[in-house]
């Protein structure tokens, strides 16, 4: 198209005023077609150029500055007479930017490198990367400051060039700021490792100042990758970069979250003086209501971040049966296994600050001590520990102990090695427990980072609770859903939670896959009917030690306080001659007399209904032969009706759209896990047809015109689906 077909059509339609300037717009200025492109962005430019000149003149007249009108007269001029110099400029800055492009993204990638280095504890890497990266990014700022400043000023009104200018730009800015906040890591981490002799708490104090001043730098990087459109990258970039950008936003909410739990950490860690903490460890193969049978403990007194001393009983947990000075009955399902209430059973609440006060009352009636805390830690966080630690060697029992091979190791040590006959079948873990702690000493600067990262992880999906005597810890850990307790919900939240315990099954629940089924189904005033069906299929072969027994499994299911039970089946109970009497001498726990006060029986069924934790609990029986499957179902009413959203401050915005403000209706459903169990987790929402879907919620939620779906899933931690719904 010629420039002077542009120009008119461009004055013609924006009625501008004749312009002054005489310049020669003939058909002779026309560019060849191998150049349309270059030349229209050109045109577009004078254009735009053109159209700002005369609109300051008409509307300020004599006020602007001569010279500042000189200056865009003359650039116009250059740009409409010399088109092809101009397409020159324009190619070498599209050269520029290119290389600039190249070095930031070469830098960026880099500095991906360095990240994952500090991460993984390899400080020499991490420099490399780090001294690479700068250079890159350096270079990319160079070339932005000192090379084609007029033509990029010009270039910037252009759309196309302007986006990818400014994704370029962000791309190094994010750069910076990243290199910054890892060579913050780095410095720490590397005075950290000259000074090895510090304390824990010491060098995680270290951690924290370093966190404080990398945190910010990490988040306005964030900030600027956010804005990077990944279609202007060199194409070979784009899928590493999106990659990069994903990774980097869960590690600084990882790092936001270690930094905000520092003092707190401080204080677990006796960096105010000596605190002794209870730890017990579980296997989820048994599955029991916090994660796991426990068969081992240990008391572990630290200060200043120093392990001072560590007893792990060599006959575990049942080493305190014979010293208890108090006898009381267990809860009703536990008969099936002992006629009073022990250690090794006091994991019977979901709650786990409920089941923490019960292993801390045992122990009291036990050994004449308190604890500062538990510490429920599986089996599952010993190959996490050797991941970062490295394979681990028992010269006693000529084993060398891994992360693949550790859990079944010890297990099979434990239940058939020579040291149960003696009745000390946990000496293996009295036995290793000196390495960790050898480790734990004289952990490495660079292992902190990732250890407490790692950590962090088994605690968000409930491999590790703790509980804390101190109230401003425990309250920080229950703030980051690292407690283990039970949902608190509003009185219009769906909620479930089920809950499997273990009653003389062996290890079988290793064996066990479980689905958890779930459906609400509302009608149109807004009542809910929930029906929830467990399905537990035993893959273990029938005599294989361990795993081939058959799996009896006492299971609860919670849901919101005051749900009615509808109907209920498919359980199968233990031989009644099976269960033992109470001893004669045995009293009443008062505190769970207290908890289970109103007990109903389901007639039809013989479910167990209870108020507890603020949710109601039906309870049954299943038992799962080797090879077999076993379906069991609860149907219940909830005991409100979905809320009607309050549209009053949004009325206006809808009344554009509608005739008047639609009746909205939300439903909310928090799917609580229970810790060790591995289940997969789906539901279905059906609503009535007269209304639809208006927004959601959740991972892997699909919306249909008459409810929605939550896609299987494997419930690895806590989750929340939200739900929007309009009439039509």
């Amino acid at each position: 198209m010629p420039l002077y077909h542009f120009y008119h059509n461009l004055k013609t339609s924006a009625k501008i005023p004749t312009p002054e300037l005489k310049i020669d717009l003939s058909e002779e200025a026309e560019v060849e077609d191998e150049n349309e492109p270059v030349v229209l962005q050109i045109n577009q430019l004078a254009a735009s150029l053109y159209n700002t000149i005369y609109k300051i003149r008409n509307n300020f007249g004599k006020q602007i500055s001569t010279k500042r009108l000189a200056l865009a007269v003359i650039c116009l001029a250059v740009i409409l007479i010399v088109p092809t110099q101009a397409k020159s400029y324009y190619q070498s800055l599209k050269n520029t930017t290119q290389k600039i492009a190249e070095d930031g993204t070469d830098g960026f990638l880099a500095l991906q490198d360095s990240t994952a280095a500090l991460f993984h504890a390899d400080l020499p890497l991490a420099q490399k990367s780090l001294t690479a990266a700068t250079k890159n990014l350096d270079q990319a700022v160079a070339a932005m400051a000192n090379e084609h400043r007029v033509l990029q000023a010009i270039v910037s009104v252009i759309p196309v060039v302007n986006q990818e200018v400014a994704s370029r730009q962000k791309i190094i800015l994010a750069g910076q700021k990243i290199a910054a906040g890892n060579s913050f890591l780095f410095t720490a981490l590397s005075q950290g490792e000259q000074n090895a002799s510090g304390t824990l708490t010491a060098r995680l104090g270290l951690i924290i100042n370093s966190l404080n001043a990398a945190i910010p730098n990490y988040q306005g990087a964030l900030e600027n990758l956010s804005g990077v459109k990944e279609d202007v990258l060199p194409l070979e970039y784009q899928a590493p970069f999106k990659d990069f950008r994903l990774l980097f936003t869960a590690i600084l909410n990882d790092l936001k979250n270690i930094n905000n739990l520092g003092q707190s950490l401080q204080e677990i860690f006796g960096g105010e003086g000596l605190r002794r903490y209870l730890l017990v460890f579980q296997n989820p193969d048994e599955l029991r209501p916090t994660g796991g049978f426990m068969g081992s403990f240990a008391l572990l007194d630290i200060k200043d971040g120093q392990i001072i001393k560590m007893d792990i009983p060599a006959g575990g947990t049942y080493d305190l049966q014979g010293q208890l000075s108090e006898y009381v009955e267990p809860p009703t399902p536990l008969l099936l296994s002992n006629k009073r209430w022990e250690f090794q059973d006091a994991n019977w609440f979901p709650d786990f600050p409920a089941s923490a006060d019960k292993m801390i009352w045992f122990l009291r009636k036990s050994r004449g001590m308190s604890a500062d805390g538990v510490i429920a830690i599986n089996a599952t966080v010993l190959e996490r520990l050797l991941a970062i630690m490295g394979p681990l060697t028992d010269g006693k029992r000529n084993l060398t102990l891994t992360a693949d091979n550790a859990v079944a190791t010890i297990q099979q040590v434990v239940e058939t090695g020579p040291e149960k006959k003696a009745n000390k079948p946990k000496q293996i873990l009295a036995d290793l427990a000196p390495k960790f702690m050898d480790y734990f000493k004289n952990i490495q600067p660079q292992n902190l980072l990732p250890l407490l990262t790692n950590l962090q992880e088994a605690l968000t999906q409930k491999e590790i609770q703790a509980y804390f005597a101190d109230t401003a810890a425990e309250a920080d850990i229950k703030s980051f859903g690292w407690g283990g307790q039970i949902l608190a919900t509003k009185e219009t939240q769906d909620y479930l939670m089920v809950v499997n315990t273990n009653i003389q099954g062996q290890k079988t629940d290793a064996k066990i896959k479980q689905t958890i089924e779930h459906q609400a189904v509302i009608d149109e005033g807004g009542a809910v009917i929930d029906a929830v069906t467990v399905t537990r299929e035993h893959t273990g072969a029938a005599g294989e030690k361990l795993y081939g027994e058959t799996n009896i499994d006492y299971i609860r299911v919670y849901v919101p306080a005051g749900s009615e039970l509808i109907s209920a089946g498919g359980f199968s109970w233990p031989d009644e001659n099976r269960f033992k009497v109470p001893e004669k001498w045995t009293r009443k726990d008062p505190w769970l007399a207290e908890l289970e006060k109103e007990i109903k029986i389901d007639r039809a069924s013989g479910t167990r209904v209870t108020e507890e934790f603020g949710k109601t609990a039906f309870g049954n029986w299943v038992i799962t032969d080797p090879g077999q499957t076993s379906r069991i179902q609860f149907v219940y009413r909830l005991p409100f009706r979905l809320a009607r959203q309050n549209t009053a401050t949004i009325a206006e915005k809808w009344k554009e759209i509608f005739a008047s403000a639609p009746e909205m209706f939300n439903y909310q459903l928090i799917a609580q896990r229970q810790s060790g169990a591995k289940s997969d987790f789906e539901s279905q929402l059906v609503f009535p047809e007269t209304w639809r879907p208006y927004w959601s919620e959740g991972q892997n939620i699909n919306l249909a015109s008459n409810g929605a779906t939550i896609n299987k899933l494997q419930l690895t931690q806590d989750a929340v689906w939200s739900l929007i719904m309009i009439k039509k």
